[in-house]
């Protein structure tokens, strides 16, 4: 795992599927988890992050998922993002959901409502900057 900074210092854990790591089975996660690679399983985590080149074949559960890669599978979250080069298809239910120009959404498609916690919905859903410089695809959704 890698530790990073976020804006107000406090360092979080961050769990990588690197390129080229393929997992069958369910995937647990406590922080963060970033895909570069494939899952063929299900997902829990408060935030994923499914990078250009990732892939996930299985249904997520999570706060946050960004998708810059391909999901195809069931999937309950509360905030969605997909990127341009993004694919999501199959059955979501979803609490906010944005799409980038070029991203592609098949599957259906409900709002639930709930958001993933009191504190999201006071907020909108925005993309900023990233602060790592290393990684300046990463993006996260406020």
């Amino acid at each position: 795992m890698a530790n990073n900074a976020n804006s107000a210092g406090a360092v979080r854990d961050i769990a990588t599927i690197s390129t080229g790591v393929t997992i069958t089975g369910d995937v647990d996660c406590a922080g963060e988890l970033q895909i570069s690679g494939r899952v063929n399983g299900e997902i829990r985590a408060p935030a994923v992050f499914v990078e250009v080149g990732g892939e996930v074949n299985g249904g997520i559960n999570a706060d946050r998922l960004r998708v810059a890669g391909s999901v195809d599978g069931t999937l309950k979250v509360g905030d969605l993002v997909i990127e341009p080069n993004g694919e999501v298809r199959g059955d979501v239910q979803y609490g906010r959901l944005k799409v980038a120009a070029g991203g592609v959404i098949e599957g259906k498609f409900a709002r639930s409502g709930v958001q993933p916690t009191a504190m999201a919905e006071e907020r909108s859903v925005k993309l900023v900057p990233p602060a790592d410089t290393e990684n300046p695809r990463r993006v996260y959704v406020d």
